[in-house]
């Protein structure tokens, strides 16, 4: 067996590639290079989404810390009208819409502004 790889070794031997393998090759490489650049993640309309994120996470941490310390001190008396006005916005949820709404106004209007 040493004697046969020792001879195929020794001799000069021209390596000659199939007639396809050229064409194969070019088509390949024709192929990769008109193939588009891939289209970049547009970071810019997901920013005000993280801004809205990171605000209503705030929000919750305060509101929580509120109400498990009682609440923060008011200094001098507030009006009822006022009063009235809280709870009522509380009570429909007012703040959970306006955020909403800002949520997917802010967003779109980017989109569209930026088109």
């Amino acid at each position: 067996m040493d004697d046969n790889l020792d001879r195929i070794l020794s001799t000069d031997q021209d390596v000659v590639p199939s007639s396809a393998f050229v064409g194969n090759v070019m088509a390949a490489v024709r192929r990769e290079a008109s193939t588009p650049a891939p289209i970049a993640f547009p970071w810019w309309r997901v920013v005000p989404g993280f801004v809205i994120c990171a605000f209503a996470l705030t929000a919750f941490v305060v509101i929580a810390a509120t109400q498990i310390y009682g609440g923060a001190a008011v200094a001098g008396p507030v009006p009822r009208v006022f009063v009235n006005v809280v709870e009522t916005a509380n009570r429909v949820g007012l703040g959970w819409i306006v955020l909403a709404l800002v949520a997917a106004l802010i967003p779109t209007r980017l989109a569209l502004a930026r088109n």
